[in-house]
């Protein structure tokens, strides 16, 4: 890194990396587990978030040169840190996978039905592989600028859909059971509130008068808010019935904003907001993948393995869009479980180690 990031930056990637999954993912993972009641979630889950970010500052706190993958190797030796990396990897990167194929899938079924997933796939990749190449401080400048994007089609999604708000579509109030809470708030961190874990690549050292906490706790709340209100928006359009037969119910719903009498096909803008969130994510996990690696192996050319990720990445997107009929059971019953035991044991072993190793 030529230039440090600064905690605007690093605010802006936590806020995308924190709604990645949101469209095509955690909503009907939502709806499937507390139907009408779905919009709480994010607003019950910035105590969860707040309380994980407290734990990520922890972690780059401790040897705030390092990036987590030297942190780990330092904590738990080579082989063992090797070891864990390695699993780390492959589960960033079948995380990673699962999002580039939403993507791919949503571009496909709703802008470009003739044109092969595999294409999309392409050109997505070149993209991500053209910033990565210019550097983390790249990615976080253009965080910046579609992070200001982001909020102004936010503005106008809101305002454009209040008038079409019915709150009668969301009664009644409070019907779900508490296993119905837990489902949600569990499909809810495992899709929006561990990826976090991510930001601790980057060491606190080149982060320019770092306030990890504050950013981080700003950015998510913000984001938590936001969720919250494509959510409610929704389900009061659509209601709760409606919204379960949409693919997309989050792109459909736009198609009702009307703003100054425009409102034909506005919904093709207003869902860049969404696909934003999507790219900056899969561009900074393929960091995160490619850098993990790099301090494993003490791999010199990060752009090859940048380059090899990306291929990787097409062809196993290609290989898992083969099972897409599988994957809404898997991403509402048994993801968020395996994710939600595999980043709460990561963190839970690190952070032990780490008060172990500054006795």
């Amino acid at each position: 890194m030529k230039k440090k990031i600064t905690n605007f930056e690093l605010s802006t990637l936590n806020y995308f990396i924190t709604r990645a999954f949101l469209i095509g993912i955690t909503f009907n993972a939502l709806i499937n587990s507390m139907k009408q009641d779905s919009y709480i979630i994010p607003l019950l889950s910035i105590i969860p978030g707040i309380l994980f970010i407290f734990v990520i500052d922890y972690i780059m706190n401790y040897e705030p040169s390092l990036t987590l993958p030297e942190k780990i190797i330092k904590l738990f030796k080579k082989k063992l840190g090797i070891a864990i990396i390695v699993i780390s990897v492959l589960f960033a990167f079948f995380m990673c996978t699962l999002n580039f194929l939403n993507l791919g899938n949503f571009i496909q079924s709703q802008f470009l039905t003739k044109t092969p997933l595999l294409a999309i796939s392409i050109m997505f990749s070149l993209a991500s592989f053209y910033i990565l190449t210019k550097g983390i401080n790249t990615l976080s400048r253009t965080s910046n600028i579609l992070f200001y994007l982001n909020i102004f089609l936010l503005i106008i999604s809101f305002l454009g859909l209040f008038q079409s708000i019915k709150i009668s579509n969301i009664k009644p109030f409070l019907v779900s059971s508490v296993k119905d809470y837990t489902n949600g708030l569990n499909c809810y961190y495992a899709f929006n509130i561990a990826p976090m874990i991510l930001l601790s690549i980057i060491p606190k050292n080149n982060i320019e008068n770092p306030k990890i906490k504050k950013c981080l706790i700003i950015s998510y709340i913000l984001s938590a808010i936001t969720i919250f209100a494509m959510i409610f928006e929704t389900l009061t359009v659509f209601g709760y019935e409606l919204s379960s037969l949409y693919e997309y119910a989050e792109f459909h719903v736009l198609k009702h904003v009307s703003l100054f009498g425009l409102n034909s096909r506005i919904e093709s803008i207003l869902v860049m907001q969404l696909l934003y969130d999507i790219f900056i994510f899969n561009v900074f996990i393929i960091y995160f993948i490619s850098n993990n690696i790099k301090s494993s192996f003490n791999f010199k050319k990060v752009n090859l393995i940048y380059l090899i990720t990306c291929g990787l990445l097409i062809i196993s997107t290609f290989i898992l869009s083969k099972f897409n009929i599988y994957l809404d059971n898997l991403m509402v019953n048994v993801i968020p479980i395996v994710a939600t035991i595999f980043t709460v044991f990561l963190i839970t072993v690190i952070c032990i180690k780490i008060k172990i190793s500054n006795k």
